[in-house]
């Protein structure tokens, strides 16, 4: 099996309920999304990518860190089930970070021990039908530019019945001041009533890969 890839690169886990966590990141080419707040649009395009094998992976993650996240572009894209398969039998824990577009097989979510989705709300251009009946998604995760996008989410996840204790939101990655637009998101939580965990996208914080 034979995969295209963007880049694969160690860091630390800087979003959802693993952030924090030491972690091979293998980021897969293509994606049939293109956010307007993207903040890895070079990965959108499958051929910008390399083609490489399993055993071409493995030889450039570091085994010894156990959290591996398969992320993009859209990782489900691409059939990753024989690389988390092949993850497993090195005992990692796997984070697939989707943005819920494409339902994963049975087969992956037995392999999967975290899918990170990151459901898009109409700040991203698109407006799209998603379906998660099965609330197949570990957390959902969305992306918030202003305060009216919380209304968004509260209005998405009665839609889809989703438990609000599954919802993080974070501000959006390329605000001018990161930690002021955090701030007023937490503030806006406070205020609205809302049951969503505020939480940062690390990376941005501590200037680290």
């Amino acid at each position: 099996m034979r995969y295209w890839i963007i880049e694969i690169f160690t860091s630390i886990q800087g979003e959802g309920d693993v952030i924090g966590y030491p972690s091979n990141f293998i980021r897969l080419a293509g994606c049939n999304l293109r956010c307007v707040w993207c903040d890895t649009k070079y990965s959108w395009i499958r051929h910008d990518g390399k083609e490489m094998s399993i055993e071409d992976i493995l030889q450039n993650i570091n085994l010894n860190i156990k959290y591996t996240t398969i992320t993009g572009g859209e990782p489900l894209l691409q059939n990753i089930e024989p690389l988390a398969k092949t993850l497993k039998e090195y005992e990692h824990f796997i984070i697939v970070e989707t943005n819920g577009t494409i339902k994963p097989s049975e087969e992956l979510k037995k392999l999967v021990d975290v899918f990170s989705v990151s459901p898009k709300l109409s700040n991203s251009g698109f407006k799209i039908n998603y379906n998660f009946e099965d609330d197949w998604a570990s957390y959902y995760k969305f992306v918030i530019d202003k305060v009216e996008d919380l209304l968004e989410v509260k209005s998405f996840i009665e839609k889809h019945n989703i438990n609000p204790k599954k919802v993080i939101v974070q501000p959006n990655g390329l605000s001018k001041d990161y930690i002021e637009s955090l701030r007023e998101l937490a503030d806006a939580i406070m205020r609205m009533n809302l049951p969503f965990r505020v939480l940062p996208q690390l990376h941005r914080i501590i200037s680290y890969r």
